[in-house]
């Protein structure tokens, strides 16, 4: 897949090879299994897949997560740079920091703030340029070139190795994972958002009205549909006659899952809005991202977020089921509030 024009907006993009020749003129999400970026983008990258390449612009943080990475001599990020992965090659320009975690790393550009680093195997070419501080963990300290230079002070942490060539790199990876999933969540769920949006206009925002009108019922409604329906499909399963039933209701329901976040963050969108009379801007992709933001930063302490989550899927699923449980014209009408 290539994209060699210019958009407005945030972007997100898939597939099995993905070329970006174009300009982004906001924040690029892409997941494939190449990806090469050449052109020019103004809000963070995005991205995840096996060999990354990037050899663009980018006037915000970059978040790479892959097996090879390569920052080519032609590349230039505004601000931050967080990678992951097995080989990391960087040759152009870094801004600020750079932070990163991999088997083996090689540095040969200019890097105008510090560096942070997991590795048993980092190289510095001559022509590497630091303009702060240089910390990395490692087996091994690293190899530094008599060309390359280091403005700040250098720091080398000892660590183990689980075996030859293995870095524990088990402090840096699990965080850095942890943000580059939840990112990643955020845009699968803000794109099924989107094209359910384009196919019916009004299905959020119908969805969502019970949680307005009758928060308490939808709640109730949402426990009863989260213990009934996995026995209902056992029990269907048993019986010749409801083997289609069983089936069907094995298909809706974890999507019917899925959802209920969505339906949820737009409830949040829509009551912040209201509350703090905030306008509604591009078809109200920011509140739902807000939404889905908050509803992520809930779920994440290890307690509070297995009752959030539950919480949450109560929540969106009772607002589904009232909302859609019958065929009725007040259903398909379209309420006078934020259209998200």
């Amino acid at each position: 897949m290539k994209v060699d024009g210019n958009v407005e907006g945030t972007t997100f993009v898939s597939g099995q090879d993905v070329r970006i020749n174009g300009n982004i003129n906001c924040d690029l999400f892409v997941a494939a299994q190449s990806i090469t970026i050449n052109g020019t983008v103004i809000g963070n990258i995005y991205g995840a897949g096996q060999a990354l390449t990037f050899d663009g612009q980018s006037e915000s943080d970059v978040f790479f997560a892959g097996q090879n990475i390569a920052i080519g001599q032609d590349a230039s990020v505004g601000r931050d740079i967080f990678v992951a992965g097995a080989t990391i090659l960087q040759e152009g320009v870094i801004q600020r920091n750079l932070f990163g975690g991999g088997a083996e790393i090689v540095l040969s550009g200019q890097i105008g703030g510090d560096v942070n680093l997991q590795t048993d195997s980092l190289k510095l070419q001559d022509g590497a340029n630091i303009a702060g501080n240089l910390n990395y963990k490692g087996g091994n300290e690293a190899d530094i070139g008599t060309g390359a230079t280091i403005a700040g002070d250098t720091d080398w942490e000892f660590a183990e190795t689980m075996d030859r060539g293995t870095t524990v790199m088990r402090e840096t990876r699990r965080p850095f994972m942890t943000v580059v999933w939840f990112l990643w969540s955020l845009a699968s769920a803000l794109l099924i958002w989107f094209l359910i949006r384009i196919w019916r206009p009004a299905f959020w925002q119908n969805t969502a009205r019970p949680l307005t009108e009758r928060p308490l019922k939808t709640l109730g409604v949402g426990l009863l549909t989260l213990l009934v329906v996995p026995p209902l499909i056992i029990l269907a399963m048993v019986t010749v006659i409801g083997i289609p039933i069983a089936i069907i209701l094995g298909t809706v329901y974890p999507i019917a899952l899925y959802l209920s976040r969505i339906i949820v963050a737009v409830f949040i969108g829509q009551w912040l809005a209201k509350r703090f009379k905030w306008p509604e801007l591009h078809k109200g992709v920011w509140l739902v991202l807000l939404g889905l933001i908050i509803l992520g930063a809930l779920r994440m302490p290890p307690y509070i977020g297995f009752l959030s989550s539950l919480l949450i899927m109560m929540a969106g699923l009772g607002s589904l089921v009232m909302a859609h449980h019958r065929v009725a014209p007040e259903t398909a009408s379209v309420q006078t509030e934020l259209d998200l």
